[in-house]
């Protein structure tokens, strides 16, 4: 399976990116710097021809420029792609300030990486999931983008964006589930990541292993309902 996963580079990404390699997928690898544990996975895993197993590709997912690149050079060594995992994201509230604190400037960003970037890579690699097998469309949502079961009294900025993001891909799904594609929402947990921080319950890989089985379920479904589309790592529905 040709799989591309954005956000390769750590945490919850890096972890998937080695899941799937693992299991003998070829991964697109997005990024947008390489660190020192994407770089030995490269060492490991990559090679100069077109059929290396891991292919690292650089692109910042808010640039609709570079996507329009990325498409260029995903088309240059594959006729199609069968699964995308857009897990690319940012919390730029770490300090999570309470009403009177709030900095506006970081809200444009925080919506754009997490919940347009999502929507522009699958417009710009559209034509590519349509010639692969898969036609299946993921993306690392949260609990936090449930309103139906919110209970946060601040983080505005990253619920926000989970919930935007929720919203395309539920309107991504009425567009594209009669063409036959299959799309997912996976909240991976609460994860050990420089997001989720030390005190979390899931190590990256944990959540990985997770969240790639979900994948492959979704990847091996006839079809996938509405009231199938957002769930955790467990499988598990979620409140919208």
């Amino acid at each position: 399976m040709k799989v591309c996963i954005s956000g390769a580079n750590r945490g919850l990404g890096l972890a998937l990116t080695s899941v799937f390699l693992e299991q003998g997928h070829q991964v697109f690898a997005l990024y947008r710097h390489k660190g020192k544990e994407f770089i030995e996975l490269e060492q490991k895993w990559a090679s100069p021809d077109s059929a290396s197993q891991l292919i690292p590709l650089a692109c910042d997912v808010a640039d609709e420029i570079q996507i329009r690149q990325l498409k260029q050079e995903i088309e240059s060594k594959t006729k199609g792609l069968d699964m995308l995992i857009n897990n690319a994201a940012v919390h730029l509230e770490q300090q999570r300030p309470d009403l009177r604190a709030l900095d506006f400037s970081i809200y444009g960003p925080t919506l754009t990486i997490n919940a347009v970037a999502p929507l522009m890579l699958v417009q710009h690699l559209i034509s590519l999931l349509r010639k692969g097998a898969g036609k299946t469309i993921i993306a690392i949502s949260s609990e936090a983008g449930s309103i139906g079961s919110c209970w946060r009294d601040r983080e505005y900025s990253y619920c926000m964006s989970k919930a935007a993001l929720n919203m395309g891909f539920r309107i991504l799904h009425n567009r594209l589930a009669p063409e036959g594609f299959k799309l997912r929402l996976i909240h991976p947990g609460w994860v050990q990541t420089d997001m989720g921080g030390t005190n979390a319950h899931l190590t990256p890989r944990a959540s990985a292993e997770a969240v790639y089985k979900r994948s492959m379920e979704t990847y091996q479904a006839s079809s996938i309902s509405p009231e199938q589309l957002y769930i955790d790592w467990e499988g598990q529905t979620l409140l919208w």
